[in-house]
């Protein structure tokens, strides 16, 4: 049974989309759709690097240009799907979705978003340092912090442009509504910020989760008040930005 919001303004209540919107099955199926998207280009771009002596295996342990363009290759296939299908299962267009030209009001939620993100992320991760002795240090920020002349370039565009724009059309054009199709509002905020969360665990990561899960749970938030992908875009790209600036400005200390 689908349940409806009980936060009537908002155009993202299931009662105002088709009946046929983000089939639970559907859904299943397109997410691991997404998850091999995101997996195999990317191995089989290294692993043709390799084959042609572009890169070496050493090249895609660290960060490098082979791993960022590894990781562009997997965006690109992960991107084309999302355009092809997401629509399909929403039964909606992008537009509907929330991705249209920029507004004025999309800027303003997203400098408000970022600094939102930024002092829930610093609320969050003083509490769990506090009680649980664990640091929300990102891999990220490690890999920004020992890149060097182009890859700083590189690193932010990945961070600031590539990354919000595939990532918002996936946990909030994809995930949060259809977890809105089947639950309560507050509790697919909170589930869509989890996966967001744990979709960005890598070994040594493992500080960062619930920080980034309090991110993402402003940022579906956003888009339930919204309706907006561009808001939630803005804000996710200012919140890296300012992480971003934050890293480098430390590190030339």
């Amino acid at each position: 049974m689908v349940k409806t919001s009980t936060f009537s303004p908002s155009p993202l209540s299931p009662k105002r989309w088709p009946a046929e919107s983000f089939r639970w099955y559907w859904s299943l199926g397109f997410a691991f759709l997404i998850i091999a998207a995101q997996l195999i280009p990317g191995a089989l771009f290294g692993a043709a690097l390799l084959v042609f002596g572009v890169a070496r295996e050493s090249d895609l342990r660290i960060f490098s240009w082979p791993l960022l363009a590894a990781t562009f290759a997997s965006y690109v296939v992960a991107l084309a799907i999302l355009f092809a299908a997401l629509p399909l299962l929403a039964h909606r267009s992008l537009r509907e979705l929330g991705l249209r030209m920029p507004r004025l009001d999309d800027l303003g939620w997203g400098i408000g978003g970022a600094l939102a993100m930024v002092a829930v992320a610093a609320l969050v991760g003083s509490l769990q340092e506090r009680v649980f002795h664990l640091k929300a240090d990102e891999v990220q920020v490690q890999m920004l912090r020992a890149a060097r002349g182009s890859l700083v370039g590189g690193f932010v565009f990945l961070a600031c442009v590539a990354a919000p724009f595939f990532e918002e059309l996936t946990f909030r054009g994809f995930v949060f509504n259809a977890l809105l199709r089947y639950l309560p509002v507050w509790l697919a905020v909170i589930l869509a910020g989890a996966v967001f969360g744990l979709a960005h665990w890598l070994p040594g990561n493992l500080g960062a989760i619930v920080p980034l899960a309090a991110v993402g749970m402003v940022l579906a938030a956003i888009y339930y008040r919204t309706a907006s992908l561009v808001a939630v875009m803005l804000a996710h790209a200012f919140f890296n930005l300012l992480t971003v600036a934050a890293v480098l400005a430390l590190h030339q200390l």
